[in-house]
């Protein structure tokens, strides 16, 4: 499986509550691509601070090969949602991650 990451600063602009129905409405129409098997919407934040308005977004769209995931990225709602959060101030970087390595300890 091969997972298409889209990490995203948080809207400065939103309460919490608000981001995060935001955040999801926006992922939404990624899900229903053809070529994505799934999409999951996390927020992350760091594990040293508590409460506060300091997170961000990890979007991560699961698809079959690498060349899927291109053409998701390649997509119109790709696209526009990365023009969008990039217009929003929201510093969007979209990645392709098609391959792990175990590590045995």
């Amino acid at each position: 499986m091969v997972r298409l990451l889209l990490f995203v600063q948080r809207p400065h602009i939103l309460s919490e509550g608000d981001a995060t129905k935001w955040m999801l409405d926006q992922a939404a129409p990624l899900a229903r691509m053809e070529a994505v098997r799934r999409v999951e919407v996390t927020r992350l934040r760091a594990p040293a601070l508590r409460g506060g308005r300091d997170w961000q977004w990890l979007i991560e769209m699961y698809c079959e090969r690498a060349e899927d995931a291109a053409r998701v990225a390649r997509h119109e709602a790709c696209r526009d949602l990365v023009a969008d959060l990039r217009l929003l101030g929201m510093q969007p970087s979209l990645v392709l991650a098609d391959g792990t390595e175990p590590l045995e300890g």
